[in-house]
């Protein structure tokens, strides 16, 4: 009999095994717990000017806390009135719009918000306004973050565990006793379903109270309790323990199998593995919970067939019949949960994080459990192993512990992994742009950070992911100090990257290339600080507006090879030019002036959305004199030639005065 118990475990490994191949290869990397990546205003950054809202990005969708998503408070304590947070980017941003005057200091964020596994994620940070900015060091580090009620999670948390393996071990230890004709206790399903009904019900109220029981019962969120997923989930598991508990008190066997089956996937799609993987994650925690239940609760419900008949006949039939089946649910519960792990965790940071050490734990346990159970099947043969079942019964309560404690902490993120969208800027930001053959780079530059957006001229590619594209940069500062400077994807051809600008020219140097399109390197050049100037815009194309016509020579091509052919020269008044360009109502997403080598002032002007970054020269009039233009598809540059004022020359003779001599 043994034998080919053997035989079919041997098999079903050889399965599993199969399966674990097919779900490692290309699994994702996972988050697990949401991480605030960015903030805007910056985390530890400072601002000029007031901002006019606070916005707050994740690496996952979140769900607000209500009005706990964003406190704000001054240096001295004193709280500033904020708005309802609106979430964007599918759910990853939150932003909060300040209601109250910010005047120059330091202010401190506290946040809260909702992570999909229904843990609520708390932490705060700071920012300065104005020239208050002693004690804050720049950068993108995401600030001081935890659960929200992490010990009273975990202790929930646990309780559903047990109640979980006390109602479905339960109801098939009951089964295997009725096989045997033994005569057993009834089980605990009973006030195991109760317990469970309890458990999810204060899970759910955390949830709506923003990882607080008090708040969740004295002030509830109602959108943060049903505007998102995960607290739909842990609506819908306090329903259908509600469900399962009815019918166990009733007798109806089969509605509470309808209720744990509910419960048990909407654990499955509230657990940390979900995030790794949408299918296979919910998959191996609802099978991994099931087996581990059934595993533990048949256990204790034989440990009590043991105790009632004295540790005798009865037992060790009921002990046997269960050892048969404990075999297969052991080896479900070690496969299931490691390919769980895996896809939380790589093998290299069990010992390196404290996600992989709790991990480690579990599964040591785990394995003691089964060396356990290994050496009472082994007594079996010749006694009641009393002492052993109750030991490995104690050490299985141990792995719903470790287990819990697992659920609120935080897995391992790589560092350097692809961001979901690009980062807001922080404050005054300013775009500048270039082509490295044929593709299109435009960087827009804000306090700590720089984000690159590249285009090669087709739609087709642009539809591809950021590794259609390969990206590097490198940073050298006014005194031609220079260093490499580390990117991470940020969406279709976006690259982000963390920078310590310095007062002057930054200049970038940026080396591209995508598959079928020449790339190269094209250096950028960065003026810090920014300065915007949005009243100089519109000065400028009043200013054009009031031209006649004038000779524009224009220069386009879609790669940088091409740029040394002749220009096109345009006769076209100051309206017609203006009505072309993207700037035509005097508005530009950000603008920006500086003042170039030779002494003239640039104007700096930048179309995130489209990509397009533009360079404008002015004259003492404030009439452009050249201009560059790089947008996705093509590279533009132009010089401007406009009549002299009549009576400026004595000769009789029409003149022109010439920006630039060589139409260039």
């Amino acid at each position: 009999m043994w034998g080919g118990w053997v035989r079919r475990s041997v098999r079903l490994v050889i399965a599993l095994t199969l399966a674990a191949a097919g779900l490692l290869i290309g699994a994702p990397a996972s988050q697990a717990h949401a991480v605030l990546l960015f903030a805007s205003p910056a985390i530890e950054g400072a601002v000029p000017t007031a901002p006019k809202a606070v916005s707050l990005v994740f690496d996952e969708p979140v769900q607000a806390a209500g009005a706990r998503t964003v406190r704000l408070t001054a240096s001295a304590g004193t709280a500033v009135a904020v708005g309802a947070a609106a979430r964007s980017q599918g759910g990853r941003q939150l932003t909060v719009p300040v209601r109250g005057t910010l005047g120059p200091g330091v202010y401190t964020v506290e946040w809260q918000a909702t992570a999909q596994d229904g843990d609520v994620m708390g932490g705060s940070y700071r920012f300065a306004v104005g020239s208050a900015a002693a004690g804050l060091s720049a950068g993108a580090a995401g600030g001081q973050q935890q659960v929200s009620g992490a010990g009273v999670t975990a202790v929930l948390r646990w309780v559903l565990f047990a109640a979980f393996a006390l109602v479905l071990g339960g109801l098939v230890g009951e089964r295997l006793a009725a096989r045997h004709g033994i005569r057993a206790p009834r089980s605990w399903a009973r006030g195991g379903a109760v317990g469970a009904l309890a458990a999810s019900l204060g899970l759910t109220v955390l949830i709506a109270g923003g990882g607080s029981l008090v708040e969740g019962v004295s002030s509830p969120s109602a959108s943060a309790l049903f505007g998102g997923r995960a607290g739909l989930l842990a609506v819908i598991g306090t329903a259908a323990w509600l469900v399962a508990a009815v019918a166990l008190w009733r007798g109806w066997r089969p509605v509470a199998w309808a209720g744990l089956a509910a419960a048990l996937v909407a654990e499955g799609l509230r657990a940390h593995p979900a995030s790794a993987s949408s299918v296979w994650g919910p998959v191996l925690t609802t099978v991994h919970l099931a087996a581990a239940a059934v595993w533990i609760g048949a256990l204790v419900h034989i440990v009590r067939i043991g105790v009632a008949h004295r540790w005798g006949a009865g037992f060790r039939a009921a002990l046997g019949s269960y050892a048969r089946l404990a075999l297969v649910l052991v080896i479900v519960v070690l496969f299931s949960g490691t390919l769980s792990g895996l896809l939380l965790v790589s093998p290299s940071e069990l010992w390196d994080t404290g996600f992989g050490k709790v991990l480690v734990v579990k599964l040591s346990l785990v394995v003691a459990v089964c060396a356990l159970a290994l050496a009472a099947r082994w007594r079996m043969v010749r006694s009641a192993p009393r002492s052993l079942v109750r030991v490995e019964a104690s050490a299985l309560v141990a792995v719903l512990a470790v287990t819990a404690w697992l659920s609120v902490t935080q897995p391992p993120r790589d560092a350097q992994a692809a961001l979901p969208f690009a980062p807001p800027a922080t404050g005054n930001a300013i775009t500048v742009g270039g082509r490295a053959d044929q593709i299109g780079i435009a960087a827009t530059a804000s306090a700590g950070q720089v984000v690159l957006r590249l285009t090669a001229p087709t739609t087709d590619l642009e539809r591809g992911d950021s590794r259609s594209y390969e990206a590097s940069l490198r940073l050298a500062d006014a005194a031609g100090r220079a260093r490499t400077v580390a990117l991470r994807g940020c969406g279709d051809g976006c690259f982000y990257a963390p920078v310590a600008w310095k007062k002057g020219a930054n200049l970038l140097t940026v080396r591209t290339a995508a598959k079928g399109w020449g790339g190269g390197a094209e250096t950028l050049r960065v003026m810090w600080p920014v300065r915007p100037d949005a009243a100089l815009l519109k000065q400028t194309v009043k200013a054009m507006r009031a031209v006649g016509t004038f000779t524009l020579h224009e220069q386009v091509a879609s790669d940088t090879a091409r740029s040394s052919v002749a220009p096109t020269k345009l006769q076209v008044t100051g309206d017609q030019f203006v009505d072309s360009e993207p700037y035509a109502k005097g508005s530009a997403p950000l603008s920006s002036r500086f003042t170039d080598a030779e002494g003239n002032t640039v104007l700096a002007l930048g179309f995130p959305g489209e990509r397009l970054a533009l360079e404008l020269t002015l004259d003492e009039q404030d009439r452009v004199v050249r201009e560059t233009l790089v947008a996705p598809n093509h590279f533009i540059r132009r010089s401007f030639t406009y009549p002299e004022p009549e009576g400026d020359h004595g000769d009789g003779h029409d003149h022109e005065h010439d920006a630039d001599s060589d139409g260039r």
